[in-house]
């Protein structure tokens, strides 16, 4: 009697294949794992509701985006998490975080965690670029940004001009730098200005104010070259045209109270951006519209600038929570 050896033989791979397939099912996700809801509350550092933090499952059984999201204006966010023990994480970008165990319970009304309250991340290193005309510095401490490295402006040009690598290297430790305005002087460190051109180029994120403009202008040549400086302090108000910015803030005009030190009182009308720039603010009713928060891209980084004062704005809840969003995302 003939033996059928092809049969046998397709009938013996037909079986390794089905096994191959039943133990890759069997290794991967569970996804049929009943989950609950969880709603926790996140405060910022401050402790004020924090809208745009995100609430996740630290852990979770497999991806899928039930397990996290973002909190809305009142600070609250609901995902879901299988029953028993878990931790919740919450943060906006990298510069704040903070995680807590919960108990979830098989309920279909889901379990209220405790609030949680935002910390920062002292993994995230800071530096501050302190000069003579602002004050960044006041304005982080009071978001609860308090450890950070500074530098004097004139100590960094000065060691720009010994050795320009060395100084390279010693920003690329930091994730951010926060530049002051040093009063217009920036035009008389083109060095710097160049290094710090590197330092975004090579994935570097800088945040500076009002005559920081001359050091982009040297990074992003031909532009920021053509302005006339405009006086007219009626016009004391900021549009927030980006509506992330405004979704996170909650309000889409953040104006100076002109009889105090915060006055914007002034501002430099570029008509030449970057094609490439990004646009969060402009000066209220200026036609055409005149930006005066601007984000510029070089390489993997970014360089957003003000053109204002931040010096002297911790007192207001408005633009301090534009600081704080920047901060938050750089």
């Amino acid at each position: 009697m003939k033996k059928n050896y092809f049969g046998l033989i397709v009938f013996f791979f037909a079986v390794v294949i089905y096994s191959g397939c039943k133990d890759d099912a069997a290794s991967g996700p569970n996804t049929n794992i009943p989950t609950y809801p969880v709603t926790a509350t996140v405060l910022n550092p401050q402790g004020q509701k924090q809208g745009g933090a995100l609430l996740s499952l630290k852990n979770a059984p497999f991806q899928d985006p039930k397990f996290s999201a973002y909190t809305d204006s009142s600070g609250k966010a609901t995902i879901q998490a299988p029953e028993g023990n878990q931790v919740l994480l919450a943060t906006i970008g990298s510069a704040f975080t903070k995680e807590i165990p919960v108990s979830v319970k098989p309920l279909a009304a889901g379990t209220i965690a405790d609030t949680i309250k935002l910390v920062q991340n002292t993994n995230v290193k800071v530096l501050v670029v302190l000069a003579s005309a602002e004050e960044l510095e006041n304005v982080l401490r009071v978001v609860g940004f308090t450890k950070f490295d500074s530098i004097e402006v004139s100590k960094l040009r000065d060691s720009v001009r010994l050795d320009s690598t060395g100084a390279l290297e010693l920003l690329k430790k930091y994730t951010l730098i926060f530049s002051d305005c040093d009063g217009g002087s920036e035009d008389s460190y083109p060095l710097l200005s160049r290094v710090l051109g590197r330092y975004v180029q090579q994935g570097g994120k800088v945040y500076g104010g009002h005559y920081n403009f001359y050091n982009l202008e040297k990074v992003w040549t031909p532009y920021f070259t053509k302005y006339d400086f405009q006086g007219n302090s009626s016009t004391d108000s900021i549009s927030i045209i980006n509506l992330e910015l405004q979704k996170f803030l909650g309000f889409s005009t953040a104006k100076w109270n002109s009889g105090d030190s915060r006055a914007l009182s002034g501002y430099e009308k570029f008509s030449d951006l970057p094609t490439t720039s990004k646009i969060y603010g402009t000066i209220y009713g200026t036609s055409p519209a005149v930006g005066v928060i601007v984000e510029n891209y070089l390489g993997t980084g970014k360089y957003l600038w003000t053109d204002y004062h931040n010096q002297d704005i911790k007192d207001d809840p408005k633009l301090v929570k534009i600081v704080q969003y920047f901060l938050l995302t750089l």
